[in-house]
């Protein structure tokens, strides 16, 4: 019997949007509880309780600091399950963060609404200039009219996000001479910075999974992941535009 239905949504890499109102129905009408990953959303663009989830989860390491300084996390739910269910669980647990990394993360969430939209339009701009390249296979945005999703992106986000995904042409070598061009963008495999962050999917944060699941998935050697920052869309643009030049 399935208890409980774990998904995220937009998904990473490959920015795939999943109907959360269908899949809560179909879990609920199970017994089944939902639990969203909102991390690529944040939960400012994406409110995944309305839709009918039952908890929803963040790495507060990412959007919620937002410059690289802390590791935490955060659960939310309804006041009965934190307090039947999370609760008795953290407390004999203790995955407690400190008071001081506490501090940073409410710090970094007084600016996070204003971080986000700036982030999200910078990552229009950029998807909308790789989109343009006759280098790039395809590039990946929620909102984009070509994303095959966009509809029900729309009725699920107010936005499209801070993340990109593209694929450059001629595979994993192409994939690295482009990241070791940048001058301005930065390889990380965290996200949600306010600098710009890019990370190669298939040898991080995909590599167990192995070759033949990521041909499903469409994680492809050429395939990059993009955390668009702060800094100025245009600087942006150009720095892809000079690693482009070296692929």
């Amino acid at each position: 019997k399935t208890a409980l239905v774990l998904l995220e949504t937009p998904s990473n890499p490959m920015l795939d949007i999943v109907d959360l109102r269908a899949v809560c129905e179909m879990a609920h009408a199970a017994g089944a509880i939902v639990v969203v990953d909102n991390v690529f959303a944040t939960p400012l663009l994406q409110r995944p309780m309305a839709f009918g989830a039952d908890v929803v989860v963040y790495s507060a390491t990412k959007h919620m600091d937002g410059q690289g300084r802390v590791l935490g996390g955060a659960v939310l739910g309804s006041k009965k399950w934190i307090d039947e269910v999370f609760q008795p669980f953290f407390r004999n647990t203790g995955p407690s963060m400190s008071p001081f990394n506490a501090w940073v993360i409410l710090k970094g969430l007084e600016t996070m609404a204003l971080r986000v939209a700036a982030q999200s339009a910078n990552a229009e701009k950029v998807a909308a200039f790789l989109a343009s390249s006759p280098k790039i296979a395809r590039a990946l945005y929620p909102t984009r009219a070509d994303h095959p999703q966009q509809a029900l992106a729309m009725a699920q986000m107010s936005a499209g996000g801070t993340l990109v995904a593209f694929e450059v042409k001629g595979g994993k070598a192409a994939a690295f001479r482009l990241m070791n061009a940048f001058q301005i963008i930065t390889i990380s495999n965290n996200l949600g910075d306010t600098k710009s962050l890019a990370t190669h999917p298939a040898t991080t944060t995909h590599m167990r999974i192995g070759a033949a699941e990521r041909a499903k998935l469409g994680i492809t050697d050429g395939m990059i992941r993009l955390s668009v920052g702060l800094e100025d869309a245009q600087d942006l643009i150009e720095d892809l535009g000079q690693a482009l030049e070296q692929v």
